[in-house]
């Protein structure tokens, strides 16, 4: 899925458009996303009230918010009549899901509401829920108590994630493991993925029970129920033995206890793989994750050169790190023999594919 940079608005769109009000513009493209207007649009051409009666737009705002839409290229206009353009039949219609329409641009308004106290927190010190006084629920605890959230939360990433994890399957070499344990897998778009590739391996997802009730749904879809399932289970804990692979892939932050349970539940010659988008050795890429600390998103700050070292501090040996494409990164290490190689520390190879 692409996302719409602004390298995709034709050039008269991007001549009105400074850098300091490309916030403003931001905002009407999101709630034009939360209120669904270009799903409204979709193959079809209304006036202006008949959007407004069907989205509850008021009328004192109505026209102006569409013709907003039309400056910037998103929807066409003839006389009170308005339509999608190509470009969000495109973008915001072709590929994207009712799950990402719903939670992304819920969660873009979260983030443009905490970037608003930027300042207070560069000041204090303190999160953004920490000044507003909010106690920021865990992920278990959000996807257990609304169902809703949870099915458009792992629906989203799946589609995000499929790219990533058709990356990851042509990666890695799984033709001599047999078992996979996906910590935190979500929609199971990893291990579908995985078994795909593999016709021989069979894979777990573990996850809070109604993420695993998603994840379940896709599985029969893609018609690998015999191979793929689902164990509800909390990844804080220790993890479950019988599997000669672990993986964790955009699970937010991995402690070294993460990785000390997983290191006890693999055999010896097991395999340990992390995927995420970590930040670059100098710490300056990516963006959206360094910016993502200001608005309270879990997502991991470190390294992939740090991430890297504290999987072997953790006692995996053949630690290796690898670029697989827009700064998505895999680390993987061996459980060694401990009888033959206790204290050995084996040299590690670092290697960047192009994209």
């Amino acid at each position: 899925m692409e996302l719409p940079t602004l390298d995709r608005f034709p050039q008269p769109v991007l001549a009105k458009i400074d850098i300091q009000r490309a916030f403003i513009i931001s905002r009407l493209i999101v709630a034009a996303e939360r209120l669904q207007v270009f799903r409204l649009l979709h193959g079809r051409h209304l006036k202006a009230e008949a959007i407004g009666r069907k989205l509850n737009i008021h009328k004192s705002f109505l026209k102006t918010f569409l013709n907003s839409l039309v400056s910037l290229r998103l929807l066409g206009k003839a006389k009170d009549t308005y339509w999608n353009t190509p470009l969000a039949e495109r973008y915001f219609v072709a590929q994207r899901s009712i799950y990402w329409t719903r939670q992304y641009s819920k969660e873009c308004a979260q983030d443009y509401e905490a970037l608003t106290r930027l300042e207070k927190v560069l000041a204090s010190g303190r999160s953004y829920a920490s000044i507003q006084r909010v106690k920021k629920p865990r992920y278990t605890e959000i996807m257990e108590r609304d169902r809703r959230q949870a099915e458009d939360f792992t629906q989203m990433l799946f589609h995000l994630h499929r790219d990533d994890a058709e990356a990851l399957a042509n990666y890695l070499d799984l033709s001599s493991r047999r078992a996979v344990l996906d910590v935190g897998g979500g929609s199971g778009v990893m291990s579908i993925a995985l078994a795909k590739q593999n016709p021989h391996l069979r894979a777990t997802i573990l996850d809070v029970a109604p993420v695993c009730g998603v994840a379940a749904r896709n599985i029969r879809r893609a018609g690998l129920s015999r191979r793929v399932s689902t164990l509800a289970g909390d990844m804080r804990h220790s993890l479950p033995k019988g599997y000669d692979v672990i993986m964790f892939c955009d699970v937010g932050p991995i402690t070294e206890q993460h990785l000390r349970n997983a290191c006890k539940s693999l055999p010896v010659n097991g395999r340990i793989v992390l995927v995420d988008r970590y930040l670059s050795k100098d710490g300056t890429d990516p963006l959206d994750r360094l910016v993502s600390l200001f608005v309270g998103s879990s997502f991991p700050q470190n390294t992939w050169a740090d991430m890297l070292e504290t999987v072997k501090a953790c006692g995996f040996r053949r630690v290796k790190a690898e670029n697989l494409y827009r700064g998505l990164w895999v680390i993987t290490g061996t459980k060694p023999n401990r009888q033959r190689d206790s204290l050995r520390r084996m040299p590690y190879r670092v290697a960047e594919r192009s994209s």
